[in-house]
């Protein structure tokens, strides 16, 4: 492959993201499909919900848990053994729909394994991106991250959508499968050295001795990082009340308004096509604004499209808010991991990743499991627009933050060492 250009970001970079929009493409398919097997089979949002939440629980609880590990070996061989499982979980779940077999507690297990290859996944995948590229180009390869992700996102929701229509739910489950596994392939042929600096200079790695030890030290990473912690615990606010859209978007398109499976779809993709916007346009904004305000601003923009989303009658209404979601999502998300990136050091990276993430989800399960029960008693409309207006409240909330909009200000060479300058407490001395 020594004939194709890379590019700017380098071949590992793009061998990465080439792997994981295939996943995301995948994902698409398996999400709608999975959503489409319990409404049709069910029809209960409350029973979608006590297979996705169940599932969202564990994956959150051992986010922190694999972080350690992603701080000990290979992040990219993490990634493979992740995507691997998934897929082998994937074709399990395209078999029971090919023989007929709906089973609930059989469905809940599968997906609590499939949690599990995610977390493992999601322990790693922030921290790696950084050994892929140089830190003059990280920036940059975070803003082409969210936009190439973004684009999968959209193929994915398109094809998703038609692919459920047209092959059914197993077809469906199996293309997501083989994308796992085309995202394995694809890590596997990165060349770049993805062990953290420690585990060079050790050499040698035997089993997790110290695996406790290294929790606790990712976890009181984040707590001496008062931006880190604080920007946690609001965001675990927040994605409270934005949870219950994953089990709305379906009963919405399915039950409330009978349309097929290409319209969720298509909302999906709406979605992406907002956040392709936001990933171009957050670099001039940032640069005619401040970025902490850039960040409140989506925030406000995605509570607005949540609020408004299940009250538009005609189906092209519902598309424009979902646009709007996907734009704010990106002000909100660039800005925030693009600084965040930067100042913490690769050593601690996916530990304090894993922590971030861990703590910013925590309440995400009670927000789904909460969706049914809100769905069947108010109602879908006001639960949306409930779940809206209290993310719009939340949104000041940042800005009482220690140091949030000092830290959120901050030109790239500078963020690079504001953690060990100002929070020097927070890295052990080496």
């Amino acid at each position: 492959m020594k004939f194709i250009n890379w590019g700017f970001l380098g071949r590992d970079f793009w061998l990465f993201r080439f792997g994981q929009v295939m996943s995301v493409i995948g994902d698409s398919c398996g999400n709608i499909a999975m959503a489409w097997w319990i409404l049709e089979e069910t029809g209960s949002a409350a029973k979608m919900a006590s297979i996705i939440a169940p599932a969202m629980f564990v994956r959150i609880f051992l986010l922190p848990l694999f972080g350690p590990i992603g701080d000990k070996f290979s992040r990219k061989w993490l990634i493979i053994i992740g995507d691997v499982w998934r897929g082998l979980v994937t074709v399990i779940l395209a078999s029971m729909v090919f023989f007929h077999y709906f089973n609930l507690p059989l469905l809940i297990t599968l997906y609590i394994l499939m949690a599990i290859g995610t977390s493992l996944f999601q322990s790693v995948v922030s921290s790696i991106v950084p050994q892929l590229v140089t830190k003059d180009k990280l920036q940059k390869a975070m803003q082409q991250e969210q936009a190439i992700m973004a684009s999968g996102s959209v193929v994915g929701g398109i094809a998703g959508g038609l692919f459920v229509t047209i092959f059914g739910i197993g077809g469906a489950f199996l293309i997501d499968a083989t994308s796992y596994f085309l995202a394995a392939i694809a890590s596997f042929m990165i060349k770049a050295n993805t062990k953290p600096p420690a585990v060079v200079r050790e050499k040698k790695v035997h089993a997790i001795v110290n695996w406790f030890q290294e929790l606790k030290e990712g976890f009181r990473v984040v707590v001496k990082i008062p931006i880190e912690f604080w920007l946690a615990v609001v965001a675990a606010l927040m994605n409270f009340v934005v949870s219950p859209i994953g089990i709305a978007l379906p009963v919405l398109v399915k039950e409330a308004r009978s349309m097929p499976p290409w319209f969720l779809g298509a909302l999906e993709s709406s979605v992406s096509i907002g956040s392709i916007i936001g990933a171009l346009t957050v670099g001039w904004l940032c640069r005619k604004m401040f970025a902490d305000f850039v960040v409140v601003l989506g925030i406000v923009i995605i509570g607005l499209g949540i609020a408004i989303l299940p009250w538009i009658p005609n189906p092209s209404l519902p598309l424009s808010m979902m646009l709007f979601i996907g734009i704010g999502s990106m002000l909100a998300n660039i800005p925030l991991h693009t600084q965040m990136a930067l100042a913490m050091p690769d050593e601690y990276r996916s530990r304090a990743g894993s922590v971030i993430g861990f703590i910013c989800q925590l309440a995400s399960p009670l927000g789904v499991a909460f969706a049914g029960i809100l769905i069947s008693s108010i109602g879908l409309n006001f639960t949306m627009l409930v779940c809206g207006g209290l993310l719009i409240l939340l949104s000041p909330l940042l800005f009482l933050i220690p140091r949030f909009s000092e830290f959120l200000r901050l030109p790239p060479e500078k963020a690079h060492s504001f953690y060990r300058e100002n929070y020097p407490d927070a890295f052990r001395a080496k």
